[in-house]
């Protein structure tokens, strides 16, 4: 798996586990549902350079 392939699997999955930690903090907040949920896991997990999907990228370029 190429650099770009493994780093786009980290953030993937670190959005994915940001979504249930988010969800509590925005559930007050009116027009925001699950698509803008998404969409700030997803902003987070893309502005994260050395947390979660940094670590998960590198164990995938590790394993190519």
């Amino acid at each position: 798996m190429d650099s770009a392939g493994a780093l786009s699997v980290g953030r993937a999955l670190e959005a994915m586990l940001l979504v249930p930690v988010l969800r509590p903090m925005i559930s007050g907040l009116e027009g925001v549902g699950d698509y803008e949920l998404d969409l700030l896991a997803r902003e987070i997990a893309a502005n994260d350079r050395s947390g979660f999907s940094a670590l998960v990228a590198a164990a995938l370029r590790g394993r190519s």
